[in-house]
């Protein structure tokens, strides 16, 4: 009996142990720790990713959801695209914002990115153009990927529960644009140097 006691406290102590708070941030960005300081005073979020210690301002925090059930929200509504923004309409904003960052891949973007960095050491030279305008395409193709948004019944598909959400579909659509246009530019660095140690190897 008393074994059995204490192998009940034991299993309730180590779920004491694992339980952590989830800190939200309006980037999408999503925490979940024990080890972090609030220091409303000062307005600042310290907490530590690993062994690194990081502080953030409040501003930039949604809300702390305590492993109690409670939550502390420290946004406070303003204007985005002069869109008032709610609590309500920005935690699904920042929901959208999470979904992206976590399944969203920009694979087509990354690989764009690459021909257009490997086209662009070909094609200068091709249009008697000095090589150095090479990294013109790249980045006009990085800024093209940019400006085009993604279906919103793509979107509707995957997460068909927020359909009728356009923040939720406005904050994924927001981070995917972020990817596309950040794995385009790292797509183009690399055809770029693809591109010219080829063009070394292959020159009579």
């Amino acid at each position: 009996m008393r074994f059995l006691i204490f192998l009940i406290l034991f299993f309730l102590i180590g779920i004491t142990c694992k339980a952590q708070d989830t800190i939200w941030f309006l980037s999408g960005e999503r925490l979940i720790t024990s080890n972090y300081t609030l220091k409303t005073e000062d307005g600042l979020l310290t907490y530590f990713k690993g062994k690194k210690e990081k502080k953030v301002g409040l501003e930039y925090v949604f809300s702390v959801h305590e492993k109690n059930g409670y939550e502390k929200v420290f946004y406070e509504p303003t204007s985005i695209e002069n869109t008032p923004f709610s609590v309500e309409q920005m935690r699904s904003f920042i929901k959208g914002e999470f979904e992206a960052s976590e399944h969203y891949k920009a694979t087509g973007a990354t690989i764009i990115g690459v021909t257009a960095g490997i086209g662009g050491i070909y094609l200068f030279p091709i249009l008697n153009a000095p090589v150095f305008w090479s990294p013109v395409l790249p980045t006009g193709t990085s800024a093209i990927i940019g400006s085009t948004n993604i279906c919103e019944k793509k979107i509707i598909k995957k997460f068909p529960q927020y359909t009728n959400d356009e923040y939720f579909i406005s904050g994924y659509s927001e981070i995917v644009k972020q990817k596309r246009i950040s794995h385009s530019i790292v797509g183009g660095v690399i055809g770029l140097a693809v591109g010219v140690v080829s063009a070394l190897i292959i020159k009579p």
